[in-house]
């Protein structure tokens, strides 16, 4: 059995950089073109890229929405976090460009790394400059009418299902913004493909898209309020699915 997860984590592997390499040319397309409308279409090969990977990786995925979003409206999209597949994973379920906020250090991943930086917003933690520098970043991305996605947790979660205590970066950009939060609970990555782990097991995917919560008229002082709502609405779909694992 061992040996036959090896091969399965090798193939999930290949699998998921083959699918970036094919579509590769056509994000430096869009990354060279400097085109707004076609940055947007980049959803349509992300997209793509999600779909090639699950599909060939034998992973069904089951997609919950609990409200209708408007597709050309910007939000601020927000999820637990246990996988190198969450990325793709989001684009399953929502059907509009994401642009993600991601760690400084994947700005250097070979191959992957100069898409991300020129498609998404690296976060540099404990320089207060470039923080407010990301989050006018953000700002103007959303004013423009683009989504920003958005990991609390601050990185791979290593103890799932779990959520571990959620950053600021996400609440205050949407109330800075004033544009709505939806929550989005991955509910099974972290049994696909857990966070470092040198393994890929089978799992069938789900998805789950909450209602927006507007934070029209919140202030900065809202940031804890908002941030425990969020978390609570994520956790609690967790815990409905993995009682044992919360010792409910």
């Amino acid at each position: 059995m061992a040996f036959i997860l090896k091969l399965y984590l090798i193939w999930g592997v290949s699998i998921f950089a083959l699918g970036l390499i094919l579509l590769y040319p056509f994000f430096a397309i869009i990354i060279w073109s400097s085109n707004d409308k076609l940055l947007k279409a980049t959803y349509y090969f992300n997209r793509l890229w999600a779909v090639f990977t699950y599909i060939m990786i034998f992973v069904p995925v089951k997609r919950i929405r609990k409200s209708k979003l408007d597709n050309s409206a910007a939000y601020v999209f927000v999820s637990n976090h246990t996988s190198f597949l969450d990325i793709p994973a989001i684009q399953l379920i929502v059907n509009q460009f994401v642009i993600f906020l991601g760690k400084r250090s994947l700005a250097t991943a070979p191959l992957f790394g100069w898409m991300f930086r020129n498609l998404h917003i690296c976060v540099d933690r404990g320089n207060p400059e470039k923080t407010e520098e990301m989050f006018r970043k953000c700002l103007a991305k959303l004013d423009q009418g683009f989504s920003i996605g958005v990991f609390p947790e601050g990185t791979q979660n290593r103890t799932p299902p779990t959520l571990n205590k959620f950053k600021d970066g996400a609440f205050i950009i949407a109330i800075r913004s004033q544009k709505p939060i939806v929550p989005i609970t991955i509910v099974s990555n972290w049994k696909i493909w857990p966070a470092l782990a040198p393994r890929l097991s089978w799992s069938p995917l789900i998805l789950v898209q909450h209602e927006p919560i507007s934070t029209e008229g919140m202030t900065l002082k809202d940031v804890p309020a908002l941030s425990a709502q969020v978390k609570e609405v994520i956790e609690s779909e967790m815990k409905t699915r993995f009682p044992k694992e919360y010792n409910l």
